[in-house]
């Protein structure tokens, strides 16, 4: 073969060679768009989902945000904020189960950084609703791994509620002096303080704790808006609503600020109040007993 041939041939070659790597390259980058454009699909799909969940949990369609936040955990299985609404829903709805599910879902997830999965889990099992799984000693146990992930997870005033549903009263009382006492968010720990006083008889301290938590019922503060609400406006009353679940014991506290800025507040609505306390409390008692 001539040198000239075989030049040739060599230039066939390498533009052969030049038109097969550019087709496969366009190839592979078809290939990439087409993933990019479902896993952008899935993307706009998970928000769209998520979002909606959000919205209808604020507007309190409970059964239609556990579907929507399910519907989004198919396209993002470790999210974290739907593992922890959807069990938020599920607890709300009495689906116990279900609600532990997920929270040993999100702690799964995030075992180091997820104080909030074990608050929930926590909750769930001082929980005085019937069907739910009462055992006080495991919620201890878990409002106490709460802690050791974040000291400022809230799982103090857990720890001290868990112990007036078990009759401890000075492990009670010392859990509360930890939770921050003097807290102006606080409604929860000036209530509970006062209830012990009151049950010992020292009606004069716990008249003193009782006004002080129905003052910080006043919340002071504009509403604003959460985006991981769903960008629902957060009005006072329903902000109030949410602390209140992050509370054992949320539902008897929270109902002090029918009292807010009442003229005629006298130690007959303590009275009131502490003894429906009492009788919550008695029904804890009736549980452990079983």
């Amino acid at each position: 073969m001539s040198l000239s041939r075989l030049i040739i041939l060599l230039l066939i070659v390498a533009v052969l060679g030049i038109v097969t790597l550019k087709v496969v390259r366009m190839r592979q980058e078809q290939q990439e768009s087409r993933v990019e454009t479902v896993q952008g699909e899935q993307l706009r799909r998970f928000w769209e989902s998520y979002r909606e969940a959000s919205q209808k949990r604020a507007a309190n369609d409970l059964t239609a945000a556990v579907i929507l936040y399910q519907d989004a955990l198919q396209l993002k299985p470790d999210h974290e904020d739907s593992l922890y609404y959807s069990g938020n829903c599920y607890f709300e709805l009495g689906r116990y189960q279900e609600a532990i599910l997920a929270y040993q879902r999100l702690i799964a997830v995030n075992p180091l950084g997820s104080s909030r999965g074990y608050v929930q889990l926590g909750l769930v099992h001082a929980c005085l609703k019937p069907g739910a799984p009462f055992d006080p000693e495991k919620a201890e146990r878990f409002f106490q791994q709460a802690l050791q992930v974040d000291p400022d997870s809230g799982a103090m005033l857990g720890i001290a509620e868990v112990a007036l549903l078990q009759g401890k009263w000075q492990k009670a009382w010392e859990a509360l002096q930890s939770e921050r006492a003097d807290h102006d968010m606080s409604m929860a720990t000036p209530y509970l303080l006062g209830y012990l006083c009151w049950r010992k008889g020292d009606h004069k301290e716990a008249w003193r704790w009782f006004r002080a938590s129905v003052e910080r019922g006043e919340f002071k503060k504009p509403a604003i808006t959460w985006s991981e609400e769903g960008d629902v406006k957060a009005d006072p009353e329903w902000r109030w609503r949410a602390l209140a679940r992050q509370s054992v014991l949320g539902e008897y506290w929270l109902r002090l600020r029918r009292y807010v800025n009442a003229p005629d507040l006298s130690p007959a609505n303590m009275e009131e109040e502490y003894q429906l306390l009492r009788r919550a409390l008695a029904t804890a008692n009736q549980y452990r007993a079983r």
